[in-house]
């Protein structure tokens, strides 16, 4: 039995399909031995061996190195509104390790990672923002809508299609729209019982940095009773949850964005903490690094969660050595026997490249340093197996001798 609708085809060269047996979903456009023909981009497409075998059905773009993005091997399924509901519902059960009592704020769809390329679903409470990355998930819209509607029962969906990602893919960047029901400006979630307010129209990517609640968690048996800085804040995450553990921590948080700093201590005070007995600051990271050390200043605990410096494999040098900057400018105001929390959420930086940077900037300061804990992504942040590139998050805990 085939599929009840005919789709055009795309022939690969010869052994080029082997790749999609171990679970890969792209395609490139160098490893397409015959294009398909009379098909608009974002279109529907069978895949087929040299030999003209099926191998999978995805959706295309001929104007991107990666061609062909696969949704299905299966050639009896079609991609209809039955195959978004089994993969948004396969989506939903892992997240229900959730405790929502706790938790109610999670990556719902997680693009490759759960099956859907090109798509990003956040939930915050009952609000659903979602960024649509590529053609052929755009095409799906429509269908895309009503599934996630009526399968998550959310009271609101936001369309955030204002990454500039989408100009690749032929795709207009637009202003974020509201594309059913209603979305407040202002959204209230609970993260392992902490509060926090999210403003999904223009906050920074959905919202909220959601794939550091696991770190975020892990950071406070480091933090009582000391000094702690957090560097590139944003709305207070790391800094909240650092001063819920002891009355004696105080935290700084510095970040670039006055309104984030703003946003950071109304949640301080949220959580019943007065922003009055920590320091907040609006400044450029890496001044204020060098300022800091110039004064002498000194801290116990350090958080480096920067912007993706890198974004692309042309940007990678130039982002390491970045990296390399920031990291030995902290160490410089960490304590000796500190401990040092550096991320990097850049693509084309590995987690090799992060502990490299560290080595080479603690040996620049002739301090020493103890990896204690590595993390990648949590589980509503799920990585195909067979597509180790899609990972992105890495997140080093170590301590920094003298």
């Amino acid at each position: 039995m085939s599929s009840s609708v005919r789709y055009p085809s795309a022939s690969l060269k010869p052994h080029k399909e082997e790749s999609l047996a171990s679970g890969h979903l792209w395609i490139f456009s160098g490893a397409l031995q015959q294009q398909p023909h009379w098909i608009d981009t974002g279109g529907l497409v069978d895949v087929k061996s040299s030999t003209g075998q099926f191998v999978a059905r995805g959706y295309y773009n001929p104007h991107t190195d990666i061609a062909i993005r696969i949704l299905t091997r299966n050639v009896e399924e079609d991609i209809d509104n039955a195959f978004l509901q089994r993969r948004i519902s396969s989506a939903m059960a892992l997240r229900l390790a959730f405790d929502v009592a706790q938790t109610n704020a999670y990556r719902l769809i997680h693009a490759e990672g759960d099956g859907l390329p090109g798509l990003i679903v956040d939930r915050y409470a009952d609000v659903l923002v979602a960024q649509i990355h590529t053609a052929g998930m755009e095409r799906l819209r429509p269908l895309l809508v009503e599934v996630l509607m009526q399968e998550t029962r959310a009271c609101g969906l936001l369309l955030r299609n204002d990454s500039q990602a989408r100009r690749r893919e032929g795709l207009q960047v637009e202003e974020p729209l509201v594309v059913a029901g209603d979305v407040p400006t202002q959204v209230s979630i609970r993260e392992n019982g902490i509060q926090f307010l999210v403003d999904p129209w223009q906050g920074q990517k959905t919202g909220f940095f959601l794939d550091q609640r696991d770190k975020r968690a892990a950071l406070r048996k480091y933090v009582s009773g000391k000094r702690v800085l957090n560097c590139f804040s944003y709305t207070g995450g790391f800094s909240v949850y650092a001063a819920l553990v002891s009355q004696d921590t105080h935290v700084t948080s510095v970040d670039v964005s006055a309104s984030a700093i703003e946003t950071a201590q109304r949640i301080f005070t949220l959580n019943g903490l007065d922003p009055k007995l920590h320091s907040f600051l609006t400044a450029d990271v890496f001044e204020y690094l060098e300022a800091a050390h110039q004064s002498g200043a000194l801290f116990n605990v350090v958080i480096l969660d920067p912007p993706a410096f890198a974004k692309t494999q042309s940007a990678r040098t130039q982002a390491l050595k970045a990296y390399r900057r920031l990291n030995s400018l902290a160490m410089q105001v960490l304590q000796p026997g500190g401990i040092l929390l550096s991320c990097s959420c850049s693509g084309v930086v590995g987690l090799d490249d992060v502990l490299g940077v560290l080595a080479q900037s603690a040996q620049r300061l002739s301090r020493s340093i103890q990896l204690l804990e590595l993390y990648t992504h949590a589980l509503d942040h799920p990585i195909n197996i067979a597509m180790p590139e899609t990972g992105y998050l890495k997140a080093v805990f170590c301590r920094v001798g003298g």
